[in-house]
């Protein structure tokens, strides 16, 4: 059994930030040096590359260095056809889809690995999907040949019973040389937990997804710093002083400009499993 970390400060922490970082150089060095398994640096858009944004055009707008890169796209919001051939820059291409997509995504994986690339399945908002559908799910991860399919839960939705339930069906299915990921949302203050909880149930390969302090969309995700310390515990490696360096340097000052902690409504969007870009009138919260 391998456990992965990927870190996603950058990629959900654009949510926040409006794609804007002051040193997208220093966080990626700083992650590369602590010894995250995979960085994913920002989206891939149809829009052309502005400097200092983590919304690339191309995986070669990317300039920095990291041994494994990856870089996420909107299944039908980014045209393939741009896409050029691997050339080592960016080896994971995370393709996130609606459940209504999933027929549609075949060509899409196909097309990707077709150019090198490494190929996570991303399902948004895992809660709507009933366990056949599930069942249907880890099968085209299985005949398509990803090389991840992820356990999404984009809502900040999801409670201990629902991911066991979740991660039994994935487990039962989903081919034993398919590694499968968790990429969880804080909205009810569950994502660290439930990284826990993934992490000690699976007898597999795994991914677990981070960001530096829980930088991302609604109230944020699990927090890199305390999985990689959770980790070391288990008798991982990472070099958590680096990760604390970074948090200080880069993260820190973020917390003056934007806020992507826990509150009312948040938690509020999280049980009922409503869309954090969504307005709400609750007179109550």
């Amino acid at each position: 059994m391998e456990i992965k970390v990927l870190d996603c400060t950058l990629r959900d922490g654009a949510y926040v930030t409006n794609s804007g970082f002051s040193d997208i150089g220093s966080i990626v060095c700083s992650l590369e040096n602590a010894g995250i398994d995979i960085i994913e640096c920002g989206w891939l858009r149809e829009d052309r590359h502005e400097p200092g944004s983590v919304m690339f055009h191309i995986p070669q707008d990317f300039e920095y260095n990291a041994k494994n890169a990856a870089l996420m796209f909107d299944y039908g919001r980014y045209d393939i056809d741009n896409l050029p051939v691997n050339n080592g820059k960016i080896n994971i291409i995370r393709i996130a889809f609606h459940k209504e997509s999933l027929d549609g995504i075949s060509f899409a994986v196909e097309k990707v690995k077709s150019k090198g690339y490494q190929v996570f399945l991303q399902p948004s908002n895992i809660m709507e999907y009933s366990d056949l559908e599930l069942g249907k799910l880890c099968k085209r991860a299985n005949f398509l040949g990803a090389d991840a399919v992820y356990i999404v839960d984009s809502f900040g939705s999801v409670f201990p019973e629902d991911l066991d339930r979740i991660m039994s069906v994935f487990d039962d299915i989903v081919d034993k040389n398919i590694e499968i990921g968790f990429h969880s949302h804080n909205n009810i203050q569950l994502s660290f937990a439930l990284s826990i909880r993934f992490i000690n149930y699976m007898k597999r390969d795994i991914i677990v997804d981070s960001s530096l302090c829980g930088l991302g969309r609604g109230a944020g995700n699990t927090k890199t710093e305390l999985l990689l310390e959770y980790l070391n515990k288990r008798g991982k490696k990472y070099n958590t002083d680096i990760v604390w360096d970074c948090i200080n340097k880069n993260i820190l000052p973020l917390y003056e400009k934007y806020n992507w902690e826990y509150n009312p409504v948040r938690g509020f969007k999280g049980i009922k499993g409503i869309h954090p870009d969504k307005e709400i009138y609750q007179p109550n919260i």
